[in-house]
């Protein structure tokens, strides 16, 4: 699976995951808000149903106690008046009252007429509920009465004249269909009523359910609806396949005991269906997004992607030793950054193959493979005049052991100081370079043996692959010498002084090396002073370059060549004023920034073959350091990028303020220029 098709499956997975979870989330709250509102609305619902009852309880106490204090109806009921007594009672009750029945009965409780049904005299209800708190204890009554399938909330009042008891007067409307649709309306819950017979199970009496009764009298027997339940929290059930949340209040005689209830349903799909609704259109519109997403996130993926997969064909072909492409990517995300950097990468590669395939064509020098040490100078200022080297009565040359240690294999640099060999460590096993200093310098400048071991501090100071190792110091019969890695190639100096201004690439690579190995010993807090070509080594065969002589002031005579006019002033030379920054050249101390002048220098004669300042005289040169503005390179050589003129005359700047401060932002703007080899 690619890259572009595993972003797509997350982004996907993440779509998907995002919905679920979204959809999960919001089902749960919509559930939970929709029992909260279930619960509330039941709760509020049974408010109303007791309102409801305490008012047909006002009603009907107000209606009776008229009727029952009225002397013409007491007088009939007293005597046996029953047309009179069912006259009164069907007028007032269905007229005034608008009651479901009205009954009177005797002081034994015996039902002398009702309004409700003709011929209803007779009925002993002396021991019915409703009846026996008048006739005992001559107090009102106000309670639900069953009446076999049916319930009423009903009231009796006592008849009394003075201390006597005349009869009970009771009035009642029927719990039905009508009470249980007012408050549907009001309350948008179902009611439903039940009966509970002594020894029976629950009966469904009237409800608002329509044609779901049947599927509610099949769920009768659930606990919460029996007759010794007290249920008082929400419940719920199914209603023929429709979850309902319940709450049941049980209906109470004036005994306590529970002779019906009144239920209050809610369906779970009627709260929860504007809900479903909102979650079908969110379904909808997030397969929508998600299909949006998804192309969006292919096409995103592949822009992502495209820049890693020319990357991989960049890094093939380079592994096939093809350093040519570049990795175009806009931005600064993290592809972005790692194809700018694998571009640098990929640069230097080219710039590493094209400076070994230069140095290996017609470099006789390289062919010859001339050993050159941490002085390069000493190659180019030797002189026939100069005496032997001597140990007491020993001559050092080729087959002698030096120090008890170092067996000299070969001569390969020497001077006014003294003599650079290559020889073989016979402790290590390894080949060094010996740098032997000659009396006759020691006598002319006894201070010569502390710069030598100012040399060494210095140098040990710096580890780094582009500067080259100083490994220790010691004398050996009045000789100092130092043993520093021994490499074989080319200083720069040579180089251009056989080629002359080097390709771009091929500087470049040179020009980036030196700034790290100057970077390395400027944070080591190390100034060379003495930055030139000829302190610059060059491995043939890996293209490395290594810096040399790290805080040297030399003091040797150096004869003018042809092509190298060194310059001379009493015999002795400050540095090399070739090289030198305006600072040093004015006598002021040098810092990090006159290394840059001097790296300055250095690329000016890379890129062009020739130096900045040159002259006759020393003092030519040095005035063209502190008082002439540099030649343009592009006018030297029109090949030059101007982003590189550019850095070479920041680096040349006669003020140091002006100047790169650090070699590292000499390195950058190097990095960003490009060699030339970009295409594929």
């Amino acid at each position: 699976m690619g890259l572009t098709q595993k972003i797509l499956l997350l982004t996907s997975l993440l779509v998907v995951a995002l919905l679920v979870t979204t959809l999960a989330l919001t089902t749960f709250q919509a559930d939970r808000l929709a029992h909260e509102t279930i619960h509330q609305a039941l709760s509020d619902t049974r408010g109303v149903w007791q309102t409801f009852e305490a008012d047909r309880y006002d009603k009907l106490r107000m209606g009776v106690r008229v009727l029952a204090n009225d002397p013409y109806f007491k007088a009939a009921l007293e005597t046996g008046d029953v047309p009179t007594v069912v006259d009164t009672l069907k007028e007032r009750g269905s007229q005034d009252l608008k009651a479901d029945f009205f009954i009177a009965t005797g002081p034994d409780g015996v039902v002398v007429g009702r309004s409700d049904r003709p011929g209803g005299g007779g009925e002993d209800l002396s021991k019915d509920p409703v009846v026996m708190r008048p006739l005992e204890s001559g107090e009102e009554s106000a309670t639900v009465w069953r009446q076999g399938n049916r319930l009423f909330h009903a009231v009796s009042v006592p008849m009394v004249t003075g201390p006597d008891l005349k009869g009970v007067l009771i009035a009642g409307y029927g719990i039905n269909e009508a009470l249980a649709g007012d408050i549907r309306k009001i309350t948008r819950s179902e009611i439903a009523y039940l009966t509970h017979a002594p020894g029976q199970p629950p009966q469904l009496s009237v409800s608002s359910l329509g044609p779901r009764e049947p599927a509610l009298s099949a769920v009768l027997g659930r606990p919460e609806l029996a007759a010794g339940a007290n249920q008082a929290d929400p419940f719920e059930l199914d209603l023929g396949g429709e979850r309902h949340v319940a709450v049941s209040v049980p209906l109470k005689a004036a005994t306590g005991e529970t002779v019906g209830r009144v239920v209050a349903l809610r369906s779970l799909g009627v709260e929860m269906a504007a809900f479903r609704q909102f979650r079908n259109s969110l379904v909808i519109i997030s397969l929508v997004v998600m299909v949006l997403a998804l192309t969006v996130a292919y096409f995103t993926a592949a822009r992502i992607t495209g820049p890693v997969r020319r990357l991989v064909d960049v890094v093939e072909r380079a592994r096939d030793g093809k350093f040519t492409g570049k990795v175009a990517a806009d931005g600064n995300d993290e592809i972005a950054v790692l194809a700018r950097t694998f571009n640098k990468l990929l640069a230097d590669l080219r710039e590493k193959e094209q400076m070994i395939d230069f140095l290996r064509e017609g470099m006789t020098l390289l062919k010859k493979g001339s050993g050159v040490t941490a002085d390069a100078a000493y190659g180019t200022a030797i002189t026939a005049s100069l005496k032997p080297l001597r140990s007491g009565d020993q001559t050092i040359g080729e087959g002698t052991v030096f120090a008890d240690r170092y067996e000299i294999l070969e001569n390969i640099g020497k001077g006014g100081m003294g003599v650079v060999f290559r020889a073989r460590d016979r402790r290590l096993d390894e080949e060094v370079a010996l740098k032997v200093l000659r009396s006759e310098a020691l006598e002319q400048d006894p201070a010569l043996v502390g710069r030598f071991k100012q040399e060494l501090k210095l140098a040990r100071r710096i580890t780094h692959r582009n500067v080259l190792r100083t490994h220790d110091f010691d004398e050996w019969h009045g000789l100092p010498y130092i043993s520093m890695e021994y490499v074989e190639g080319v200083t720069l100096k040579d180089l251009v002084r056989s080629k002359g201004a080097l390709p771009l690439g091929v500087g470049l690579r040179i020009a980036k090396q030196v700034c790290q190995g100057l970077e390395a010993a400027h944070a080591g807090g190390v100034v060379h002073r003495d930055v030139k070509p000829q302190n610059m080594l060059i491995l043939p065969e890996s293209g490395d370059v290594k810096i040399m002589d790290f805080g040297i002031a030399r003091v040797s005579e150096v004869e003018r060549g042809e092509s190298d006019p060194a310059l001379t002033m009493a015999g002795t030379v400050m540095g090399t004023p070739d090289y030198m920054s305006p600072e040093q050249a004015s006598g002021t101390p040098a810092d990090f920034r006159s290394d840059i002048y001097s790296l300055g220098v250095v690329l000016f004669e890379m890129f062009t073959g020739r130096l900045p300042f040159t002259g006759e005289k020393i003092m030519s040169v040095i005035l063209g350091h502190i008082q002439k503005p540099p030649p343009l390179p592009r006018k030297l050589n029109p090949a030059i990028p101007p982003e590189l003129e550019a850095i070479i005359l920041r680096c040349l700047d006669k003020s140091p303020k002006k100047r790169y401060q650090k070699v590292g932002d000499v390195l950058e703007a190097l990095s960003n220029v490009s060699s030339g080899a970009e295409a594929a």
